[in-house]
């Protein structure tokens, strides 16, 4: 089946591509408990989809500002790196999909608020990286998701228009992105509930990549 309406696909990475927000997740809840300090998944859902400097800021302002938030902030990390040497678990259906993009010969590319340093860190039990196209994280930008900067920027990058690229994204901020740069944006819903007003704006949801083909043509 070939490709005959996108000349490039962008994936988010965390929640799309890899299952690492549970990890995430994880990280915080056990260092809250290590901290004394409360913390539930619930709470940590408001930070999905935001850059991590900012959910720390949230974060500071719920423990309080005696707290000695960069030590959790070192712990979390710890965690997380652990977590992301043994490999992190990839979405359903996303190897293969990566696999037939590549058989097509479509420029692929990830958009992420992730900084670089934690890119490379997610990648690294991976092939995919080398194979990207363009890569836009956090570090290039000065207004990130929801601001529809970095996908303008991966298209500028790409040479190729909006209107013709294909956006899988997990997150309320990233679709907002993805949407408001003028993308083809498909939902796959992670952790978090996505409002019901941008899910209708989406062009599709979908369970996992396994679904996708149909749409590709």
């Amino acid at each position: 089946m070939p490709f005959t309406k996108f000349d490039a696909i962008l994936f988010d990475k965390d929640g799309t591509i890899f299952d690492s927000e549970r990890v995430c997740c994880d990280a915080w809840l056990a260092t809250a408990k290590a901290f004394d300090v409360h913390f539930t998944a619930d709470m940590f859902k408001k930070f999905i989809g935001i850059p991590t400097h900012k959910c720390n800021q949230m974060a500071h302002q719920h423990f309080g500002l005696t707290f000695p938030m960069d030590n959790f902030i070192l712990e979390v990390g710890r965690y997380i790196s652990a977590k992301k040497r043994q490999g992190l678990p990839i979405k359903k259906g996303f190897e293969r999909f990566f696999d037939y993009i590549l058989e097509n010969q479509v420029p692929v590319g990830v958009v992420t608020s992730s900084s670089y340093e934690s890119v490379i860190e997610s990648f690294q039990k991976t092939n995919f990286l080398q194979a990207l196209d363009v890569l836009v994280t956090f570090d290039d930008i000065t207004h990130p998701k929801p601001a529809p900067d970095c996908y303008l920027l991966a298209c500028q990058k790409l040479s190729v228009s909006p209107q013709r690229v294909l956006v899988f994204e997990d997150s309320n901020a990233g679709i907002e992105a993805a949407l408001a740069a003028g993308c083809h944006t498909i939902a796959i819903p992670d952790l978090v509930e996505l409002e019901p007003a941008l899910l209708r704006r989406c062009h599709h949801t979908l369970a996992s990549f396994d679904e996708v083909y149909p749409i590709l043509v």
